[in-house]
């Protein structure tokens, strides 16, 4: 595509537009509808846009670039039944391109139907095996394939191609620790940081490599590294300040926090860390100021809650932390994680009538309760707290603001306590209620599905 300045764009956008707004049509070369597009999808302008890949389509009909465009639109709306369908339907229409499998996999990885992911990367090589973009998509089904030689060697090239692919490195490292390849991430990343000694991302990913192996010295030198290529990496300063915080060297870690936060002043994490600096230190009000500053910056920072309130009951005044927590509960919604994390503090026959009281603030501030009382189900059953779910489901079973789906949720949670009977009186009555319900139910927790009580009541209902 040809180069543009701003203001040749400028003109470009405004002559579209004109011509959407007035009915007229205009002729646009291919380089300038692309330009158009690229511009009005950057901008979230997603109207115009879909108006703008019409028109090109219209423009060029025998081309099948912007029918990918069209694609990659719809991708980014996550309408992505018609993603798939306007795929199938290039492909009947069009020789393939590489840009039509790269479609094809970001679709299936998006989807979870990512099977054929690899054959289709093998099948865009062939047609061009000078895309750096090819080759970079390639490195990461070798790594879920834990061929690091491999992986190394495409990486490597689309690096030496395009080093802005420096900056899509992290994808790299999400895989590696979601499969726990800690091992691989610092045999890939050594190799990595080795050949491109300048770029940001391979140390990057060298240093969280170590940290996932514990070890923090080394991950330090990495993430010094970054900072020598650019010292206004606010991450660099705070991951090297989480490690030493690791090795309890509480002085370190509490500078480089500091100046991550003067890089980012809006990161609340750092001031909360600052905070646990601290309060390991034994400086306990200066703690409480830094976690107060996290909180005016994020008042649903958990963290810095638990933090207050650790303070707080450590120095005899957890009757101030328990009108703290009240306070910060009724001020905004907050997370499961904080709620149940918190019901600790409070004496043992208070806690389910703390929980009760907490939940119901936060209720009361949710619009969507339905949604509400569905994530809180599903974080109930995924740390296996059934009782207290039962507890507070029990409390609104009949509450103008619940839905049929509460006699689902009671269903899920006596089932996976053993208690069949219970189990069952509940889900004949949401069967009954809203029966076509019933696959969210068992998506609840897996192990509904093995229960032959439960199999045999949907069927026995089945309208």
């Amino acid at each position: 595509m040809e180069d543009f300045d701003e203001q040749e764009v400028e003109e470009l956008l405004t002559k579209f537009k004109n011509m959407i707004n007035s009915g007229e049509s205009n002729f646009f070369d291919s380089d300038e509808m692309e330009l158009i597009i690229d511009e009005l999808m950057r901008n979230f302008d997603f109207n115009n846009g879909s108006k703008a890949i019409d028109y090109a389509i219209s423009l060029y009909p025998s081309d099948s670039f912007f029918r990918i465009l069209k694609v990659k639109k719809l991708i980014l709306e996550l309408k992505l039944d018609d993603a798939e369908e306007e795929l199938n339907e290039i492909e009947q229409m069009f020789p393939p391109t590489p840009e039509f499998y790269l479609e094809k996999v970001l679709l299936s990885r998006m989807t979870g139907e990512d099977n054929n992911t690899f054959s289709l990367l093998q099948k865009a090589l062939k047609l061009d095996e000078e895309d750096p973009e090819i080759h970079f998509m390639l490195a990461y089904e070798y790594l879920k394939k834990r061929n690091i030689s491999q992986a190394l060697q495409h990486a490597s090239f689309a690096l030496n191609a395009d080093e802005s692919f420096d900056e899509q490195l992290f994808t790299y490292s999400y895989l590696f620790e979601e499969n726990k390849q800690f091992e691989d991430a610092v045999a890939l990343f050594s190799a990595l940081s080795d050949r491109f000694p300048l770029l940001k991302g391979t140390w990057f990913g060298l240093g969280l490599a170590y940290s996932w192996l514990s070890d923090y010295n080394n991950a330090i030198q990495s993430y010094e590294l970054v900072l020598s290529l650019d010292d206004t990496t606010a991450t660099a300063h705070f991951n090297i300040a989480n490690s030493y915080y690791e090795l309890k060297d509480y002085s370190k870690a509490l500078s480089h926090y500091q100046q991550a936060f003067e890089i980012d002043d809006q990161d609340y994490n750092s001031l909360t860390s600052i905070g646990d600096c601290y309060s390991m230190t034994d400086n306990q009000q200066h703690a409480l100021d830094y976690y107060h500053k996290a909180l005016s910056i994020n008042p649903n920072h958990p963290e810095a809650i638990m933090g207050i309130v650790s303070i707080l009951k450590q120095t005899d005044r957890m009757d101030e932390a328990i009108i703290f927590i009240e306070k910060a509960f009724s001020l905004s919604p907050q997370s499961f994680e904080l709620l149940f994390s918190i019901i600790e503090y409070y004496k043992e026959d208070e806690q389910t009538e703390k929980l009760k009281n907490l939940f119901n603030i936060t209720l009361e501030q949710v619009e969507n309760k339905a949604d509400f009382f569905k994530f809180f189900t599903h974080y109930c059953c995924q740390n296996e707290l059934y009782n207290f779910g039962i507890e507070i489901l029990l409390e609104h079973l009949h509450d103008e603001i619940a839905d049929d789906m509460i006699l689902y949720y009671l269903a899920a949670m006596y089932y996976l306590t053993g208690n069949i009977p219970y189990g069952n009186d509940y889900l004949k009555n949401a069967l009954l209620m809203n029966y076509e319900e019933y696959e969210s139910f068992l998506a609840i927790d897996s192990v509904l599905q093995s229960f032959s009580e439960i199999n045999e009541l949907i069927a026995l209902y089945r309208p």
